[in-house]
């Protein structure tokens, strides 16, 4: 509650029909952020808060809003029930006419004047001015304060942190990373150790702001001055019985930090006949279902789930923090309602609210204000909240928390799991059974994972390393086994089915005793077997291959393809079984050539003929010397004949 002379209140409290109580309202725009003194709270305000060396590049003041238009809308929770730790935004929004500029981004501090007193009714930023359609003159604006700072990504902040560090330099320096002024005050756990417990991707600061201060029990809010501030519940009133509510010796109550209204609209105020239970319990835990740490005495509990600020802590550090926060939420009864009555501008979110009825005493909090109007401004204030705390818990379910070590155990009808997570090597194995299922992983943060998954109908287990992008993966069905090994796009593949055996890969290599193959198609055997006498496709190496036409062994080659040739590379061996040789008479028959380099050849045919240079012998007769070719005995004839002429020669000489 700000703390303002109590004749200005009286100003703020009475009519407005004489000047000294008339509102004065005033918006003084800045093209840069606005940079205040804050001397000391029990000054607020004073002329010296006012900007530092900084002039308004505009200024709007009654002559140009139109008449009542203005609202300011607060809320430290505007959720159906208590839920510490929010962190909501105020929204301004005015009509005004004539303004020729655009104020869109700018900065601006709304003031109001009473009696000469100027109070600061907040810092905003505009975040429209719309032009009505109704009248071309006028414009709307929505302005919202320096909540909206902390709306932006802030997990580069969160990474380049040094852990472990305390809770207050971790939301020092978050409030200086999204450039926020926090009002100087101790939180009950700023002491508390912070260590790394999330990996994130994307982390909202706003987020990051409500985990602090949930943890401390209270909620986070700018002030009039456009500094965070962080809000706490005062302790309400002692209603002992039903019967005895209310009573006189309960009065004056015992809600710290209240304002006792003497004026409400009875004509626009309701309120419920129950009063919120004050909470008696702690619980903190990480996830729905787990038992966590627990303190207090009651069964009306307070739970605290999924706070990555205490993930890791022994289970006497979570009791010790259960405890301080205990301190901070216990005890606060309050009634739900929705009362409307005269603005009272230093009421601030959060505060207590007393309200007597003709019947009945209304303690409460504001835990949300609408403030509407200018000279006729009223003030309602909202408060929600079920009888009790919703309850959460889970009786067949525990967590175990150890230094940097989560270990949680479920037991339900659907499901039986267990999960250990390491948080300082970033490693998490997970047990699961169900109905259908039964489902083991083991999770290294940004590195490996294995997983093991049984179903009826079914085994899979997968292995895969994010680091290098490769993979494993083993699938079993009664049809049907299934291996696979992939890095990236490529992969290998092995399927096994009752009529087929595939095998999918870039590369196959095999070793045994008596064959091999190499990952580059080098195949080595002791013995191939042709499969009904031939082969199918080709075979090649450096000294062999075989194919559809032929096959060549060393320096030689066989025709598969009916020529019935045998012959030498270089062509000096030829064995032909069919056909005649070339420029001979037709008929089939087989021949051998035998030749060499220079020295022509010899053919020997499959009809007794034989060809050696110019000696020609065919049908066992010789030719000799003579283009013409002789029988044998004509021959023999031409031997005797030479013989005689050769012995009648010697005769005459003697």
């Amino acid at each position: 509650m700000l703390n303002i002379p109590e004749e200005i209140k009286e100003l703020f409290r009475a009519d407005n029909l004489g000047a000294a109580t008339q509102r004065h309202i005033k918006l003084r725009f800045f093209d840069e952020e606005i940079k205040m003194l804050y001397p000391d709270d029990m000054l607020f305000p004073s002329d010296d808060l006012f900007p530092v060396d900084q002039e308004p590049v505009y200024v709007i003041d009654n002559s140009q809003i139109i008449s009542e238009s203005m609202t300011i809308t607060e809320s430290v929770c505007s959720s159906q029930n208590l839920t510490f730790g929010e962190c909501c935004a105020s929204m301004f929004e005015v009509t005004v006419a004539d303004v020729l500029m655009d104020l869109t981004g700018k900065e601006f501090m709304a003031t109001v004047d009473v009696g000469g007193y100027e109070m600061a009714m907040g810092i905003y930023k505009v975040d429209s001015f719309v032009r009505e359609q109704a009248d071309r003159r006028r414009k709307k604006i929505t302005a919202y304060d320096r909540m909206l700072n902390f709306d932006i990504d802030v997990a580069n902040w969160y990474r380049g942190l040094t852990f472990p560090l305390t809770l207050k330099q971790f939301r020092d320096s978050l409030c200086s990373y999204v450039d926020v002024t926090q009002v100087m005050t101790e939180l009950p756990l700023d002491d508390m150790q912070i260590t790394k417990t999330i990996e994130p991707e994307q982390l909202d600061g706003r987020k990051v702001l409500m985990v602090i201060c949930e943890i401390n029990g209270c909620f986070g809010n700018f002030d009039k001055t456009g500094r965070l501030t962080y809000k706490f519940l005062g302790t309400s009133g002692l209603f002992p019985s039903e019967s005895l509510y209310p009573d006189d010796e309960l009065y004056p109550s015992e809600m710290t930090n209240a304002e006792t209204l003497s004026y409400y609209k009875q004509s626009e105020t309701h309120y419920e006949d129950y009063v919120v239970n004050p909470i008696d319990k702690v619980q903190i835990r990480q996830e729905e279902g787990d038992v966590g740490a627990s303190y207090g005495p009651g069964t009306n509990c307070y739970v605290v789930q999924g706070n990555y600020l205490v993930y890791g802590k022994s289970g006497q550090e979570l009791l010790s923090i259960a405890a301080n926060l205990y301190e901070q939420i216990s005890g606060r009864l309050y009634r739900p309602c929705h009362i409307v009555g005269p603005a009272l501008p230093w009421v601030e979110v959060g505060d207590g609210i007393i309200c007597y009825t003709t019947d009945d005493v209304i303690e409460t909090y504001c835990l949300e204000r609408t403030t509407k109007g200018i000279q006729g401004m009223t003030d309602t204030y909202e408060a929600q909240g079920s009888i009790e705390q919703e309850q959460r818990t889970g009786l067949n379910e525990q967590i175990i928390q150890l230094e940097g070590k989560t270990a949680v155990i479920k037991k339900s009808v659907e499901e039986v799991s267990v999960r250990v997570t390491d948080l300082k090597e970033y490693t998490e194995a997970q047990f699961k059974i169900t109905a259908d299922q039964i489902l083991a992983e083991v999770t290294r943060a940004k590195d490996a994972e294995a997983s093991l998954n049984i179903r009826a109908d079914g085994i899979v287990a997968s292995v895969t390393n994010l680091k290098n992008d490769t993979n494993s993966k083993f699938e079993q069905t009664a049809q049907q086994i299934s291996l696979k090994v992939s890095k990236g796009e490529v992969s290998s593949q092995l399927s096994v089915e009752p009529d087929a055996i595939t095998i999918k890969t870039n590369r196959l290599s095999w070793e045994s005793d008596f064959s091999s193959m190499t990952s580059d198609g080098k195949l080595t055997c002791r013995n191939i077997v042709a499969i009904n006498g031939s082969f199918s496709g080709n075979l090649s190496s450096a000294n062999f291959y075989s194919n559809g036409s032929a096959v060549g062994f060393g320096d030689y080659y066989v025709s598969a393809d009916g020529a019935n040739v045998l012959r030498s590379n270089n062509g000096w061996f030829k064995v032909n079984s069919q056909g005649p040789p070339e420029g001979s008479p037709g008929g089939s028959y087989s021949s051998l050539y035998v030749g060499g380099e220079g020295y022509g050849g010899v053919t020997i045919n499959g009809i007794g003929g034989i060809e050696c240079g110019d000696i020609v012998a065919l049908n066992c007769d010789l030719a000799h010397g003579s283009s013409r070719v002789w029988a044998l005995g004509e021959t023999i004839d031409w031997f005797w004949e030479q013989f005689q002429e050769l012995k009648d020669r010697v005769d005459n000489l003697s």
